[in-house]
């Protein structure tokens, strides 16, 4: 074999120097990288044209931060500077849950136990991009009646079936040692629920805000139960179609730029007047909102939306009692559990909790 010269061997030298970056460069992006969904940067190439996807949210006290947005035109921002048109689509929560299984819409806002029940036997692969906040006495068990003496045995329940108000009756059930069929469901929309209780047909319904403070407040419901009680398990999630989410990774920043241009302003001077104006938009006096909006923890700073989204350890734990829910009412089919629902670091389930996009969220330049 030859020997170099002296010119070769400075090439070869300079070369190997490449290789080594580029390599090293792809093991420290491997090591800091942290989710498996990886979705692009903010820094991604922005669309030639104009794509226009669309997110759907119902009219409930916690969600209405994204109702403000839309009208302070926060996604008109990001179609301007991005190309990307949020459509903002709104109904009842069962009519947008039914648009993003269908494909209808890109993205919902939906509770973790909801998301559970409709998307994994349809085998819809989603993303969770938020923990919007959990639910600190949203949802309540009510009756017609002297609490003192309460029993549910042989009365009428009103409430959505297969849903977080389901869900809240089992677990009062379950600590209270009750024989789940000694209570009878009556299966009801949200928007009916209201009329159930007034009517009397049922002894007792489970809501959640605005008809539980209105029954509460305007109908002398009695408070039997409520998420308090089950700290931590009902979530609020902000979900992105996986496929959509990869094609179109700044729509996941147009969404989380619109949800903190709301509710990061509750923490300081301006809260009062961001309170009275989704008090106009939810149509509830400002005191009457502001005290509902207190029965949800918000994650309302894009920190601690992160911290939220990545402690498994919580999300592990309330797993346990959804699981139990989900598979007595055999609500995803012959799905095994493994593939359900995973966390940031994991191997995407049907339901992945990916940090990616809230991580380049909170480290982008403003």
């Amino acid at each position: 074999m030859p020997s170099l010269t002296k010119q070769s061997l400075i090439r070869l030298f300079i070369t190997t120097l490449v290789i080594f970056s580029l390599t090293g460069c792809e093991y420290m992006q491997n090591l800091v990288g942290g989710d498996d969904t990886e979705t692009s940067d903010a820094e991604s190439a922005i669309p030639q044209e104009t794509v226009s996807l669309s997110l759907a949210v119902a009219p409930y006290v916690g969600w209405m931060p994204w109702y403000l947005a839309n009208e302070e035109g926060a996604f008109q921002e990001y179609r301007d500077k991005y190309n990307i048109d949020v459509q903002f689509v709104t109904g009842d929560y069962s009519s947008t849950i039914r648009k993003f299984v269908n494909r209808e819409v890109q993205a919902v806002v939906i509770s973790n136990i909801d998301a559970i029940a409709n998307f994994v036997r349809e085998d819809v692969e989603a993303d969770v991009i938020l923990v919007m906040g959990n639910s600190n006495g949203n949802e309540a068990l009510l009756v017609n009646g002297d609490v003192d003496r309460i029993d549910l045995r042989g009365k009428e329940i009103s409430l959505a079936q297969n849903s977080s108000r389901h869900y809240l009756l089992d677990r009062y059930m379950i600590k209270n040692q009750m024989d789940f069929d000694s209570v009878n469901i009556q299966n009801t929309r949200d928007i009916d629920i209201p009329t159930m209780f007034v009517s009397g047909e049922v002894y007792g319904v489970v809501a959640g805000n605005p008809n539980s403070a209105k029954l509460l407040n305007e109908q002398q419901a009695q408070l039997v139960f409520d998420s308090r009680r089950i700290p931590d398990e009902i979530m609020y999630l902000l979900v992105v179609r996986r496929e959509v989410l990869q094609e179109n990774p700044l729509f996941s920043q147009a969404l989380l730029s619109a949800w903190f241009s709301v509710v990061e302003r509750l923490q300081g001077s301006r809260k009062a007047s961001t309170i009275r104006a989704m008090a106009q938009l939810a149509a509830i006096e400002q005191d009457d909102f502001g005290q509902q909006l207190s029965t949800i923890e918000l994650n309302d700073t894009p920190i601690k939306s992160l911290s939220a989204i990545r402690n498994d350890r919580l999300m592990r734990q309330a797993m346990r009692h959804i699981r139990y829910f989900v598979e007595r009412h055999e609500l995803t089919g012959s799905e095994p559990f493994t593939s359900w629902v995973s966390y940031p670091g994991r191997t995407p389930a049907l339901i992945h909790f990916n940090s990616k996009p809230l991580q380049t969220y909170v480290t982008a330049d403003k």
